[in-house]
Protein backbone atom coordinates (compact mmCIF):
# COMPACT_ATOMS: atom_id res chain seq x y z
CA UNK A 1 0.00 0.00 0.00
CA UNK A 2 1.35 3.65 -0.66
CA UNK A 3 2.32 5.19 1.98
CA UNK A 4 1.48 8.56 0.12
CA UNK A 5 -0.76 10.50 2.02
CA UNK A 6 -4.46 11.19 0.70
CA UNK A 7 -5.46 14.45 0.22
CA UNK A 8 -8.73 16.28 0.66
CA UNK A 9 -9.49 16.96 -3.58
CA UNK A 10 -10.46 21.01 -4.05
CA UNK A 11 -13.99 21.48 -5.38
CA UNK A 12 -13.14 24.59 -7.83
CA UNK A 13 -11.09 25.98 -10.55
CA UNK A 14 -10.45 29.76 -9.71
CA UNK A 15 -9.28 32.01 -11.80
CA UNK A 16 -7.20 35.04 -10.09
CA UNK A 17 -7.17 38.53 -12.37
CA UNK A 18 -6.01 41.19 -10.43
CA UNK A 19 -6.86 44.79 -12.08
CA UNK A 20 -5.46 48.57 -12.20
CA UNK A 21 -3.49 50.44 -14.59
CA UNK A 22 0.29 49.81 -16.44
CA UNK A 23 3.18 51.75 -16.42
CA UNK A 24 3.35 54.62 -15.56
CA UNK A 25 1.10 54.17 -13.05
CA UNK A 26 2.36 50.82 -11.75
CA UNK A 27 2.25 51.26 -7.66
CA UNK A 28 -0.35 53.83 -7.49
CA UNK A 29 -3.69 53.23 -5.24
CA UNK A 30 -5.69 52.73 -8.48
CA UNK A 31 -3.42 49.17 -8.86
CA UNK A 32 -3.93 48.26 -5.57
CA UNK A 33 -5.06 44.80 -7.03
CA UNK A 34 -1.58 44.48 -8.78
CA UNK A 35 0.46 44.57 -5.77
CA UNK A 36 -2.03 42.52 -3.43
CA UNK A 37 -1.74 39.69 -6.75
CA UNK A 38 1.98 40.02 -6.60
CA UNK A 39 1.88 39.09 -2.68
CA UNK A 40 -0.09 36.26 -2.55
CA UNK A 41 1.88 34.20 -5.60
CA UNK A 42 4.24 32.60 -2.59
CA UNK A 43 1.77 32.28 -0.31
CA UNK A 44 -0.71 30.63 -1.97
CA UNK A 45 1.97 28.33 -3.89
CA UNK A 46 2.69 27.23 -0.76
CA UNK A 47 -0.52 26.65 0.90
CA UNK A 48 -2.42 25.10 -1.65
CA UNK A 49 -0.37 24.94 -5.29
CA UNK A 50 -1.47 21.73 -6.43
CA UNK A 51 0.62 20.63 -9.69
CA UNK A 52 0.42 17.48 -11.59
CA UNK A 53 4.19 17.41 -12.41
CA UNK A 54 7.12 16.70 -10.24
CA UNK A 55 9.48 18.80 -12.50
CA UNK A 56 10.81 22.19 -10.43
CA UNK A 57 9.78 23.89 -13.73
CA UNK A 58 5.81 23.24 -13.14
CA UNK A 59 6.18 25.01 -9.64
CA UNK A 60 4.10 27.95 -10.84
CA UNK A 61 1.54 25.97 -12.80
CA UNK A 62 -0.99 25.24 -10.24
CA UNK A 63 -3.87 22.67 -11.74
CA UNK A 64 -6.31 24.37 -9.46
CA UNK A 65 -5.94 28.14 -9.83
CA UNK A 66 -4.35 30.50 -12.18
CA UNK A 67 -3.06 33.98 -11.56
CA UNK A 68 -3.49 36.46 -14.32
CA UNK A 69 -2.60 40.39 -13.81
CA UNK A 70 -4.59 42.64 -16.41
CA UNK A 71 -1.91 44.77 -18.74
CA UNK A 72 -5.22 46.88 -19.98
CA UNK A 73 -6.15 50.48 -18.05
CA UNK A 74 -8.52 50.03 -15.58
CA UNK A 75 -11.74 51.32 -17.25
CA UNK A 76 -11.38 48.99 -20.18
CA UNK A 77 -10.95 46.01 -18.04
CA UNK A 78 -13.68 43.51 -19.21
CA UNK A 79 -12.23 42.66 -23.16
CA UNK A 80 -8.79 41.40 -22.03
CA UNK A 81 -9.72 39.67 -18.57
CA UNK A 82 -13.09 37.68 -20.90
CA UNK A 83 -10.35 36.78 -23.75
CA UNK A 84 -7.86 35.40 -20.84
CA UNK A 85 -10.68 33.64 -18.77
CA UNK A 86 -12.17 32.25 -21.92
CA UNK A 87 -8.96 30.37 -22.75
CA UNK A 88 -8.21 29.35 -19.69
CA UNK A 89 -11.93 27.94 -19.40
CA UNK A 90 -11.19 25.51 -22.25
CA UNK A 91 -7.78 24.41 -20.97
CA UNK A 92 -8.77 23.49 -17.34
CA UNK A 93 -11.98 22.28 -18.49
CA UNK A 94 -9.85 19.78 -21.57
CA UNK A 95 -7.52 19.00 -18.07
CA UNK A 96 -10.87 18.31 -16.25
CA UNK A 97 -12.57 15.97 -18.38
CA UNK A 98 -8.99 13.90 -18.82
CA UNK A 99 -7.85 13.89 -15.73
CA UNK A 100 -11.35 13.89 -13.10
CA UNK A 101 -14.21 13.26 -15.15
CA UNK A 102 -13.72 9.31 -15.73
CA UNK A 103 -13.36 8.82 -12.34
CA UNK A 104 -15.92 11.11 -11.22
CA UNK A 105 -18.37 8.16 -13.07
CA UNK A 106 -16.62 5.80 -10.74
CA UNK A 107 -19.01 4.98 -7.71
CA UNK A 108 -18.12 6.69 -4.13
CA UNK A 109 -17.08 5.69 -1.11
CA UNK A 110 -20.73 6.37 -0.15
CA UNK A 111 -22.61 3.93 -2.94
CA UNK A 112 -19.88 1.30 -2.14
CA UNK A 113 -18.03 0.26 1.00
CA UNK A 114 -15.99 -2.01 -0.97
CA UNK A 115 -15.18 0.88 -3.44
CA UNK A 116 -11.05 2.20 -3.45
CA UNK A 117 -10.59 5.83 -3.75
CA UNK A 118 -9.52 6.41 -7.86
CA UNK A 119 -6.46 8.42 -6.66
CA UNK A 120 -4.24 11.38 -8.38
CA UNK A 121 -1.07 11.81 -8.21
CA UNK A 122 -0.61 15.36 -7.43
CA UNK A 123 2.40 17.40 -5.64
CA UNK A 124 2.21 20.33 -3.78
CA UNK A 125 3.53 23.76 -2.62
CA UNK A 126 7.31 24.75 -3.93
CA UNK A 127 9.22 21.46 -2.30
CA UNK A 128 6.62 19.52 -4.92
CA UNK A 129 5.68 17.42 -1.74
CA UNK A 130 3.84 14.25 -3.46
CA UNK A 131 0.11 13.58 -2.33
CA UNK A 132 -2.96 11.69 -3.50
CA UNK A 133 -6.52 12.50 -4.12
CA UNK A 134 -9.36 10.99 -4.92
CA UNK A 135 -10.50 11.97 -8.33
CA UNK A 136 -14.11 11.04 -7.53
CA UNK A 137 -14.41 14.17 -4.57
CA UNK A 138 -14.61 16.32 -7.93
CA UNK A 139 -17.47 15.69 -9.61
CA UNK A 140 -18.16 18.56 -11.60
CA UNK A 141 -16.75 21.25 -13.50
CA UNK A 142 -17.11 24.05 -11.06
CA UNK A 143 -14.87 27.63 -12.65
CA UNK A 144 -14.89 31.05 -10.30
CA UNK A 145 -13.53 34.71 -11.67
CA UNK A 146 -11.72 35.87 -9.05
CA UNK A 147 -11.32 39.68 -9.04
CA UNK A 148 -9.00 41.61 -7.24
CA UNK A 149 -9.52 45.54 -7.22
CA UNK A 150 -9.03 48.33 -5.23
CA UNK A 151 -11.87 49.61 -2.77
CA UNK A 152 -12.11 53.36 -2.52
CA UNK A 153 -14.00 53.95 0.35
CA UNK A 154 -12.73 50.96 2.60
CA UNK A 155 -9.27 51.37 5.02
CA UNK A 156 -6.47 51.28 3.65
CA UNK A 157 -5.75 47.12 3.81
CA UNK A 158 -9.15 46.86 4.85
CA UNK A 159 -10.66 43.84 2.61
CA UNK A 160 -13.89 43.88 0.97
CA UNK A 161 -15.36 40.98 -0.11
CA UNK A 162 -18.13 40.09 -2.20
CA UNK A 163 -19.79 37.28 -4.36
CA UNK A 164 -21.62 37.85 -7.60
CA UNK A 165 -22.49 40.84 -9.98
CA UNK A 166 -24.37 43.94 -9.49
CA UNK A 167 -27.71 42.12 -8.49
CA UNK A 168 -25.41 40.64 -5.25
CA UNK A 169 -23.67 43.56 -4.15
CA UNK A 170 -23.35 46.89 -5.89
CA UNK A 171 -20.59 47.43 -7.93
CA UNK A 172 -19.98 50.75 -6.57
CA UNK A 173 -18.89 52.74 -9.44
CA UNK A 174 -16.24 50.62 -9.71
CA UNK A 175 -15.39 51.33 -14.12
CA UNK A 176 -12.99 48.40 -13.78
CA UNK A 177 -15.69 45.81 -12.29
CA UNK A 178 -18.46 47.16 -14.44
CA UNK A 179 -16.52 46.80 -17.89
CA UNK A 180 -15.76 43.62 -16.68
CA UNK A 181 -19.49 42.43 -16.02
CA UNK A 182 -20.49 43.99 -19.23
CA UNK A 183 -18.06 41.68 -21.05
CA UNK A 184 -19.28 38.65 -19.80
CA UNK A 185 -22.75 39.80 -19.83
CA UNK A 186 -22.08 40.42 -24.19
CA UNK A 187 -20.49 37.03 -24.06
CA UNK A 188 -23.05 35.40 -22.53
CA UNK A 189 -20.94 34.15 -18.93
CA UNK A 190 -23.36 35.79 -17.53
CA UNK A 191 -26.91 36.44 -16.76
CA UNK A 192 -28.42 38.78 -14.40
CA UNK A 193 -28.22 35.70 -11.87
CA UNK A 194 -25.40 34.37 -10.55
CA UNK A 195 -23.99 32.29 -12.60
CA UNK A 196 -23.99 31.75 -16.24
CA UNK A 197 -25.07 28.61 -18.50
CA UNK A 198 -21.31 28.09 -18.15
CA UNK A 199 -21.77 28.04 -14.31
CA UNK A 200 -19.33 30.54 -13.56
CA UNK A 201 -19.20 32.13 -10.29
CA UNK A 202 -17.61 35.55 -8.99
CA UNK A 203 -15.88 36.30 -6.16
CA UNK A 204 -14.87 40.10 -5.81
CA UNK A 205 -12.10 40.92 -3.10
CA UNK A 206 -11.39 44.73 -2.67
CA UNK A 207 -8.16 45.67 -1.06
CA UNK A 208 -9.34 49.27 0.77
CA UNK A 209 -6.68 52.00 -0.56
CA UNK A 210 -8.71 54.81 1.37
CA UNK A 211 -9.85 58.21 0.07
CA UNK A 212 -9.06 62.24 -0.13
CA UNK A 213 -11.42 64.14 1.62
CA UNK A 214 -12.98 66.24 -1.09
CA UNK A 215 -15.51 64.10 -3.12
CA UNK A 216 -14.48 66.17 -6.30
CA UNK A 217 -14.29 64.01 -9.07
CA UNK A 218 -10.57 65.72 -9.55
CA UNK A 219 -9.42 65.38 -6.49
CA UNK A 220 -10.49 61.58 -6.48
CA UNK A 221 -8.47 61.12 -9.88
CA UNK A 222 -5.40 62.40 -8.27
CA UNK A 223 -5.89 60.51 -5.38
CA UNK A 224 -6.11 57.09 -6.63
CA UNK A 225 -3.22 57.87 -9.35
CA UNK A 226 -1.05 58.41 -6.27
CA UNK A 227 1.85 56.50 -5.30
CA UNK A 228 1.29 53.66 -2.55
CA UNK A 229 3.36 54.73 0.20
CA UNK A 230 5.18 51.97 2.34
CA UNK A 231 2.29 52.24 5.23
CA UNK A 232 -0.30 51.65 2.11
CA UNK A 233 2.13 48.31 0.98
CA UNK A 234 2.72 46.99 4.56
CA UNK A 235 -1.20 47.13 4.84
CA UNK A 236 -1.31 45.19 1.85
CA UNK A 237 1.05 42.72 2.90
CA UNK A 238 -0.34 41.80 6.66
CA UNK A 239 -4.01 41.05 5.32
CA UNK A 240 -2.33 38.25 2.74
CA UNK A 241 -2.91 35.73 5.04
CA UNK A 242 -6.64 36.30 5.38
CA UNK A 243 -7.00 36.53 1.24
CA UNK A 244 -5.05 33.23 0.98
CA UNK A 245 -7.89 31.78 3.69
CA UNK A 246 -10.59 33.21 1.30
CA UNK A 247 -9.03 31.90 -1.56
CA UNK A 248 -8.08 28.40 0.03
CA UNK A 249 -12.56 28.45 1.07
CA UNK A 250 -13.52 29.34 -2.34
CA UNK A 251 -11.66 26.40 -3.58
CA UNK A 252 -13.17 23.86 -1.59
CA UNK A 253 -16.81 25.21 -1.63
CA UNK A 254 -19.30 23.16 -2.45
CA UNK A 255 -22.43 23.93 -4.24
CA UNK A 256 -22.73 24.73 -7.99
CA UNK A 257 -23.18 28.82 -7.49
Amino acid sequence: MSSIPLYRCPRRFLFIASIGNPAPYTGTRHSAGHVLLDALQAPLQERIGLTSSGSVGDTGKSIFYTMWKSPALMNVSGPPVLRQFRSWLANRQQFFDTAFAAAASQPSAAESSESQPQTKRLFKGSGLSPIDVDARDLTRFRPTLVILHDELEAAPGKIKVRMGGPEQASLRGHRGLISIIESFRGARLLTPKREGPAGVSILRIGIGIGRPVSRERDAVADYVLGKLSPRDLEAVQRVVPEVVDLLVKEMYREGDD
